[in-house]
C-alpha cells in the first residue's frame, strides 16, 4: 500500500497583494499631499506623516533593482535563497527570487505566488520575483 502524503500550504501577508490572471499586485498607499508611495501600505505617509492616503495596485511586472545570494538561512527559511530589491511602479521591495543566482540589475520579473520557505509540514508561500521567462509554480494548490 502506497501512502501519499498531502503538504499543506500557507499564504503569507494575503493582505498585502492580490492574485490576478497576469500575477501578483502589490497593496500600496499613495500619498495625496507629497505624492509619495509605500509598501506594505501604512495609514500615515512616512515622508510627511499625512494621513490622506489612497490605496492602490502595482502591476505585475517589474525591473530588479539589486540582488543577492543570501547563504546562511536559518528555519523556516531554505539554506540558501535569493533576496532582491524590485523597482515596481514606483515603489522598491524586497522580495525572496526563484532564482538559483543573485538577479543583475535591470532583469525584468514578474511578481508571482512562490514558495518561500517550510515550516514543519507546511510550505510558506508570498509574492515573489520571478525572472521573466523562467517558469511560475502554480498557486493551486493552496490551502
Amino acid at each position: 500500500m502506497t501512502t501519499v502524503q498531502q503538504t499543506k500550504r500557507k499564504l503569507l501577508s494575503e493582505d498585502w497583494y492580490r492574485h490576478t490572471a497576469s500575477g501578483v499586485e502589490l497593496l500600496v498607499s499613495d500619498c495625496n499631499t507629497c505624492g509619495h508611495r509605500w509598501f506594505p501600505p501604512r495609514s500615515a505617509c512616512s515622508s510627511c506623516a499625512s494621513e490622506d492616503l489612497t490605496r492602490t495596485h502595482t502591476g505585475a511586472r517589474g525591473i530588479a533593482y539589486a540582488s543577492s545570494k543570501v547563504h546562511v538561512g536559518g528555519a523556516p527559511w531554505p539554506k540558501e535563497y535569493v533576496l532582491s530589491y524590485i523597482d515596481i511602479d514606483g515603489v522598491r521591495v524586497l522580495m525572496h527570487t526563484n532564482s538559483d543566482q543573485a538577479l543583475t540589475p535591470d532583469t525584468p520579473v514578474t511578481i508571482a505566488l512562490g514558495h518561500i520557505g517550510t515550516d514543519n509540514a507546511t510550505e510558506l508561500w508570498s509574492y515573489i520575483a520571478h525572472p521573466v521567462g523562467k517558469d511560475i509554480e502554480s498557486p493551486e494548490a493552496t490551502s
